[in-house]
């Protein structure tokens, strides 16, 4: 995706979850735009520790690699509280929240942390962008906000309402949200855990053979958080056009083949909270959309110029068929 020129030059910006596989890679690929500097803010101290290492080991030059990381600030510190978010964000021009909790069953089984981290912890970022005068303000969302089953869906919606609500003539700072599916290979993702099975020579856990979804590459995520920056103005929701969609069930038998294992898929059930498919808009969203470059965009506003446009699931769009899988992962993984 093409950007404008310069955008992120000398510009301040705070990256919330920076120790996780988007938010990393977020840091990671902002020390190549000549940002003034860049804040990555994480409860995770060893996070922290592994990502310092990772730019240290990006760079081979010395000197390009302390010039680099002079750009970078570790900040501890949780989302939960509303001073650490206040002194994080201060002097900041653009904020990028990614700070979640985002796996399905761990949300379930403690849906009050779920509730603090993605909700009150948005509201805090939120406020203290406010308080702090944030000029761009980018919330990372997910497909599991649209008509949500698990606890992890509804906070993410609720959070994104918190975003898009805040709008006044006396808030200068521009808030929008940006919704894509699983990121495939990012921590935590199914085609790390069935790699990680195959290693092991278990048998692949596949919940249903019905079950779909779509997926993005964390470079394509990335890539597509920045363009949102550029283009925002505000009130809006970004919904990558074109992200790839197919069954679990034949992910999981691509990589048998791929690492040529022979052990067994079995069937686990769905776990609480669990769709068989993904969506990326409602019915009354898909009634006011604009197509922008390789966006959707959802006004939260009155825009005449919208129209209604068909947003289909992961269900009902193409999928890739098994040839298509086994290119797209061994073009975008070392296999």
């Amino acid at each position: 995706m093409k950007l404008k020129k310069n955008f992120f030059k000398n510009k301040s910006i705070l990256v919330t979850g920076a120790s996780g596989s988007i938010g990393s890679a977020i840091v990671k690929s902002l020390l190549k735009k000549n940002c003034k500097v860049i804040r990555a803010l994480t409860n995770d101290e060893n996070g922290l520790y592994d990502l310092n290492n990772e730019i240290d080991n990006f760079y081979e030059n010395d000197l390009l690699k302390n010039m680099k990381k002079k750009k970078v600030r570790f900040l501890l510190g949780d989302v939960r509280d509303f001073n650490r978010c206040l002194k994080s964000s201060k002097k900041v021009d653009i904020v990028i929240h990614v700070a979640a909790l985002k796996h399905v069953p761990i949300c379930e089984y403690n849906p009050e942390e779920a509730f603090s981290t993605n909700v009150l912890g948005t509201k805090n970022m939120i406020n203290a962008s406010i308080k702090n005068k944030i000029k761009f303000f980018l919330f990372i969302s997910t497909d599991k906000v649209i008509n949500p089953t698990s606890q992890m869906g509804k906070t993410k919606l609720t959070a994104e309402n918190l975003v898009l609500n805040k709008k006044s003539k006396k808030i200068k700072t521009k808030f929008s949200v940006i919704r894509f599916g699983n990121v495939i290979g990012s921590r935590g993702s199914v085609l790390l855990r069935f790699i990680e099975q195959i290693k092991n020579e278990k048998y692949l856990t596949v919940t249903d053979p019905k079950m779909t979804r779509f997926f993005i590459t964390i470079k394509k995520a990335v890539d597509a958080i920045f363009g949102a920056i550029t283009l925002m103005q505000g009130s809006e929701i970004f919904i990558i056009k074109n992200m790839k969609a197919f069954k679990i069930l034949d992910l999981a038998n691509v990589l048998k083949k791929i690492m040529n294992s022979s052990h067994k898929i079995i069937y686990s059930g769905p776990r609480k909270g669990e769709k068989f498919y993904e969506e990326l808009a409602t019915k009354k969203e898909m009634k006011s959309v604009n197509t922008v470059k390789n966006f959707f965009i959802i006004k939260k506003v009155k825009d005449n110029t919208s129209q209604a446009i068909e947003i289909k699931n992961s269900h009902l769009t193409e999928h890739l068929d098994k040839k298509e899988i086994s290119f797209f992962i061994k073009k975008n993984f070392n296999f």
